[in-house]
């Protein structure tokens, strides 16, 4: 394998860069399904990350059922697309990190209904307006089969229902937290059932906003969150839960 890093991504993350490195090589034929990845120290020196960036990097591309993890023999390129294989990769990845995504969820619930019912009617409609672009990015991003995008799209939807609290701290905490959730974000896009659930929850959220109805909207957006935090709950029964 032979990478290097593209300029940062938008949000200048070398996690992102890393991620997107490795990715291309998967999915321009660097790397072909059932090659083994080189090692972590190779990867470290071929991409110039830190080690702690290179493993987030890879935990997300098994996020995406990109790559999958063979006990301690290293990391292998799986099947790609939507096929059965790379689904049962993401829902044994959600297994893995079910607890700690259950866990985010929940207090984002709870964070992101109290930043909705702090809106005043008008501040609801514009926020309508930004969530409804950030919903359509992600319906294409889904049509086109960009997982990845779609789950920008996501953090980009939550941020605009946090983004009228006049608490700032409670707002930076919100968009940590919608960073944390990155990775989730991937995995539930990379799967059918769940990303059109998503999208439609997303949609729900808006018409409530655009009729000012922050009890509504505040509402729904907790039931939204708890929804997925359920899911991810049920797929912690088994890698081959649905998720």
């Amino acid at each position: 394998m032979s990478a290097e890093l593209a300029p940062a991504r938008r949000d200048g993350s070398l996690v992102d860069a890393a991620t997107e490195a490795i990715s291309s090589q998967i999915l321009h034929g660097g790397l072909s399904a059932g090659d083994k990845l080189p090692t972590e120290r190779e990867l470290v020196e071929q991409l110039g990350v830190s080690r702690t960036v290179l493993r987030e990097a890879l935990s997300s591309l098994e996020a995406l059922g990109l790559l999958e993890t063979r006990g301690t023999r290293g990391r292998w390129v799986a099947a790609g697309g939507s096929s059965e294989r790379s689904r049962t990769l993401v829902g044994a990845w959600l297994h893995q990190h079910a607890r700690e995504i259950l866990e985010v969820d929940e207090i984002r619930s709870v964070l992101e209904a109290h930043a909705i019912r702090a809106m005043s009617k008008w501040d609801a409609i514009e926020a309508s307006g930004e969530a409804a672009t950030a919903l359509t990015a992600q319906t294409e991003a889904l049509e086109r089969g960009d997982a990845v995008a779609a789950a920008e799209g996501d953090a980009a939807f939550h941020r605009a229902l946090g983004a009228y609290t006049q608490n700032v701290a409670l707002r930076s905490l919100m968009h940590g937290l919608i960073d944390a959730s990155r990775k989730g974000a991937y995995a539930v896009y990379s799967l059918p059932d769940t990303a059109s659930s998503s999208l439609e929850q997303h949609r729900r959220i808006v018409e409530a906003l655009a009729e000012s109805d922050v009890d509504g909207a505040a509402r729904l957006a907790q039931e939204h969150m708890l929804d997925v935090a359920r899911r991810y709950s049920a797929v912690s029964q088994g890698p081959e839960g649905d998720a």
